[in-house]
C-alpha cells in the first residue's frame, strides 16, 4: 500500500516530498515527519522530482514487499537527498544502503533523530500549510513484547515503547479540532499499550473519549497474548459511544501446534475467549482476524481447523497471507517447509470461504437505517462512509467528509454496503 503526502501550498524555503507504504503505523509516522517539515517552514510537495529532500517510510513485513521497497530505494536514491525510516532502516539497512549509497537512515518512529537531521537543514520562519484529511492516524506506541517465530518487524522496532498519554491526548485534540473525522490509534499490538509506563489501553481509550471534539476511535490491532489479561475491560471500553464497534485481534493459526511454532504465546481457546468476551456486551462487533498459511511444518490437519476458525467464529473479516521467510527470524531456520503450490491452495480455499462468511454477514444489515460518518470519496461520484461498527457503507452521491447521514442499506457484498441516503 502506498500513499503520496500532497499537503501544502504556501511558499517555503525548502520543498519535502513524502512516501509511505506499510501498515497504519507507518503512515502515522509518516505523518508525523510531514508535521515537523511543516513546523520547520518547509513545504510538502507532491512529486520527488520537485524536492529537496525525499523520506521513504519503508515496510518490509514479507519477502515481495522488501523487494518491492529497494526498487523504489533505487529509483528514489537519485533524488537531491533521500532520508530512508520505516523497517527498512533498521531491519535490512545493508540492503538499503547499497542500494542507495548517499540515503540517510532513521528508525521506525525515532522522530527525535529526524529532528536531528533536520537541524542541518535551513528553515524558515513561515509555517507551512496543510488541507486536513477527514481522518487522522495516532500512533500510540512502537515496539512489541511479543517474540514470534516469523516476525521481521521485532527485528525493526525492538520492545515496545508507549507514548505518554498526554502527548497522545493532545494529539487527538490536534487531528479532531475542525471537523468531526475518524482517528485511528496504531501501534504493532495496541493491546500492550502502557504495560511499560504503568498504564494499558482502556484506561488511555476512556480518557482520549473525554476529550470533547466530534469524532470516532478506531483501535488498531491487538495481540491476543496482550488482550487476554485485560478482555473484561476490553469489551466495555467498546461501550464507549466514540469508539467504532471494530476488533481487530490476529488468530493466525487455528492449530495450537502452529500457534505454539509461531511463538504466538496463547492458545485458540484464549482466543475465543477474547472473542466471546467483546460479543457477549457488543454483539454486533466487526471482528478482523488475519491468517498465517504455509506455515513451516502446516499439515492438513492444521489447515482443516484454520477453516474451521473462519466457519464456526464467522469473522467479518480475514486478512489471509501466505507465509513469507523472513532473514533474522526463527522460522527462517526451519527445515520442513509448506510447498508453494500447496500453500497457495490452501490460501484459496480459506480466501473463498471468508468471502462466503463476509457476505452472509453482511446481508444482516440489508433493510436498515443506520447513522454513519463520511471518511474519504469513493469512485463514480460516490462516497464511503462508517457506521458504529466500521461497516464500510458507499452510496451513490458525493457527501461532505466528516458529516454524518442516516443511511438505509440496501444490498451487501463481502466487502461493504451499498446504501442510499434518507432524509430525517
Amino acid at each position: 500500500m502506498k500513499a503520496e503526502y500532497m499537503r501544502g501550498e504556501c511558499p517555503a524555503l525548502m520543498k519535502a516530498y513524502v512516501e509511505a507504504y506499510g501498515c497504519t503505523l507507518n503512515f502515522g509516522e509518516a505523518r508525523e515527519i510531514e508535521d515537523l517539515l511543516l513546523g520547520k517552514g518547509w513545504d510538502i510537495v507532491h512529486d520527488p522530482e520537485d524536492s529537496d529532500l525525499t523520506v521513504l517510510a519503508t515496510c518490509v513485513v514479507i519477502d515481495t514487499t522488501e523487494r518491492a521497497m529497494l526498487k523504489r530505494v533505487r529509483e528514489l536514491s537519485c533524488t537531491k537527498h533521500l532520508v530512508v525510516t520505516g523497517c527498512m532502516a533498521t531491519a535490512c539497512r545493508a540492503k538499503a544502503a547499497k542500494a542507495a549509497p548517499n540515503a540517510q537512515f532513521v528508525a521506525p518512529g525515532d522522530l527525535s533523530s529526524f529532528l536531528k537531521l533536520m537541524d542541518a537543514w535551513p528553515s524558515s520562519k513561515a509555517c507551512g500549510s496543510k488541507i486536513r484529511e477527514s481522518f487522522g492516524i495516532v500512533p500510540i506506541a512502537t515496539g512489541c513484547n511479543g517474540s514470534c517465530s516469523y516476525c521481521i518487524t521485532k527485528l525493526a522496532r525492538g520492545d515496545l515503547k508507549s507514548r505518554p498519554s498526554n502527548a497522545i491526548l493532545e494529539a487527538v485534540r490536534k487531528e479532531s479540532s475542525e471537523r468531526p473525522k475518524e482517528i485511528q490509534m496504531t501501534a504493532q499490538d495496541t493491546a500492550a499499550y502502557g504495560t511499560d509506563i504503568g498504564t494499558d489501553l482502556p484506561s488511555l481509550v476512556h480518557q482520549i473519549c473525554s476529550v470533547p471534539q466530534d469524532f470516532r476511535l478506531r483501535v488498531g490491532m491487538m495481540n491476543p497474548r496482550s488482550a487476554l489479561p485485560i478482555k473484561d475491560r476490553l469489551a466495555e471500553m467498546y461501550l464507549e459511544r466514540k469508539v467504532f464497534k471494530f476488533l481487530h485481534l490476529p488468530v493466525q493459526s487455528g492449530s495450537d501446534k502452529m500457534l505454539e511454532g509461531m511463538g504466538r504465546e496463547y492458545s485458540l481457546n484464549d482466543f475465543i475467549s477474547i472473542v466471546k468476551c467483546v460479543r457477549d456486551r457488543v454483539p454486533r462487533v466487526t471482528l478482523s482476524t488475519d491468517l498465517i498459511v504455509g506455515y513451516p511444518g502446516e499439515s492438513e490437519d492444521d489447515h482443516r481447523r484454520n477453516l474451521a476458525v473462519v466457519a464456526d467464529l464467522r469473522p467479518d473479516i480475514v486478512n489471509v497471507t501466505r507465509f513469507s521467510s523472513r532473514p533474522g527470524t526463527r522460522a527462517a531456520l526451519a527445515s520442513n517447509p509448506v510447498v508453494g503450490w500447496k500453500a497457495k491452495d490452501r490460501s484459496r480455499e480459506i480466501t473463498e470461504l471468508r468471502f462466503e462468511v463476509a457476505e452472509e454477514r453482511n446481508r444482516e444489515w440489508v433493510g436498515e437505517l443506520v447513522s454513519a460518518l463520511a471518511t474519504e470519496q469513493g469512485k463514480k461520484m460516490s462516497t464511503i462512509l462508517r457506521n458504529d461498527e466500521y461497516k464500510q457503507l458507499v452510496v451513490p452521491e458525493v457527501l461532505p467528509l466528516g458529516s454524518y447521514s442516516t443511511v438505509e442499506v440496501v444490498d451487501a457484498t463481502p466487502t461493504y454496503l451499498l446504501g442510499k441516503r434518507v432524509e430525517r
